[in-house]
């Protein structure tokens, strides 16, 4: 029997759960006057950002009102987004010479007609474009996965900047995915290559939330004809992550409903994909002070309850490496940044390891 849930990773799955954020993009958009155009999508990796973006842009594109340009970040995406916008009919109707149109910033210099008038700048064209489409009753939605500093994206933000502070009131929209870190590099006001880009420090950046327990263990119920025990028990294991959610079901099904008898422990294959897809590659970005504390942590058990931020400190100072609470602090914000740790912000500072089987990961193949 086919297999509802997927283990590749950021893939669109059948079995999806949607999540109030999501509906709040949505309903928020279809305002003739949004609160916000601009979404930027953070969180760890696995965390359902890429996956929650392709589901709001397939709900879009499934209404008439809506073109959806699903762009790829590269150094030429400014001539990818007027490329897609000169593929749709309203805007491929007004340019005079309609066969072999190619739009690029260099090919702008010799002039391209569009109803009637002769545009040499790239930025004037989307314009024009947009407006085209405006009067239409159109709205165009730009998406861009796994957003980073480069010059592709330097270019992307100022024309997207140029297109919202347009007297027209162009109705272009976008959502953007990204993990913590490239965000905060992409808001980093120090940046001199930023300069002209201020739209992406006020873009709303929305972490992507924990999947629901109470929605995992309906899923899990009705796929596996299970009890309600046993979908909250399998829920609870996956802490909310997207990826884990999947996976789990991807294993679940294969063992009990498909019966194969090469999956002798679900346990044991859910925690090695989690450790194959995720898990290494996060560790691999951590510095040896990072994983320092963070070994600290398991040691300290906080993969299954909350810990002391003053204990931690405590138990690597115990273990003769001195750290003082400014540099912990510091390391503390990576980590945060990270999606490796969760933290409180009551006065105890409580933090704890929110990513299921890390701590495990961490036990197997990282302590000695």
């Amino acid at each position: 029997m086919q297999n509802p849930f997927t283990h590749a990773f950021g893939a669109q799955p059948n079995k999806y759960i949607s999540s109030l954020l999501e509906e709040s993009i949505v309903e928020n958009f279809s305002y003739n006057q949004p609160s916000e155009r601009c979404y930027i999508l953070t969180g760890v990796r696995g965390s359902g950002k890429t996956v929650m973006m392709s589901s709001i842009s397939k709900k879009l594109s499934e209404d008439d009102k809506w073109v959806v340009c699903n762009l790829v970040l590269n150094d030429d995406i400014v001539s990818q987004f007027a490329a897609r916008l000169a593929e749709q009919p309203q805007c491929a109707s007004c340019f005079i010479k309609q066969t072999n149109i190619s739009i690029s910033i260099a090919g702008m210099s010799a002039g391209i007609e569009y109803n009637k008038d002769k545009i040499f700048d790239i930025y004037t064209l989307l314009g024009k474009m947009l407006e085209t489409l405006s009067a239409k009753g159109k709205k165009v939605l730009i998406t861009i996965d796994d957003i980073y500093v480069c010059d592709g994206m330097i270019a992307f933000a100022q024309m997207f900047q140029h297109l919202i502070t347009d007297h027209r009131d162009l109705p272009v929209y976008l959502i953007m995915t990204g993990l913590f870190q490239n965000y905060r590099e992409l808001t980093d006001v120090k940046n001199e290559k930023l300069k002209g880009c201020t739209f992406l420090t006020r873009t709303l950046d929305k972490e992507v939330p924990p999947l629901d327990d109470s929605q995992m263990a309906v899923s899990y119920f009705n796929t596996f004809d299970i009890d309600e025990k046993e979908g909250i028990r399998l829920a609870k294991m996956t802490k909310g992550y997207a990826f884990a959610y999947q996976v789990l079901g991807y294993w679940y099904f294969e063992k009990n409903v498909n019966k194969s008898e090469l999956v002798k422990d679900v346990e044991v294959e859910y925690r090695s994909e989690l450790i194959k897809y995720s898990y290494n590659k996060l560790w691999s970005e951590l510095s040896e002070k990072d994983k320092q504390i963070v070994i600290a942590l398991v040691e300290l058990g906080a993969d299954t309850k909350k810990v002391k931020r003053a204990d931690v400190i405590e138990y690597i100072n115990d273990g003769g490496d001195n750290i003082t609470s400014s540099v912990f602090n510091k390391y503390r914000e990576r980590l945060l940044g990270k999606g490796i740790i969760s933290t409180s912000d009551n006065r105890e500072g409580m933090i704890w390891l929110p990513l299921p089987q890390f701590g495990e990961f961490v036990r197997l193949y990282n302590m000695d």
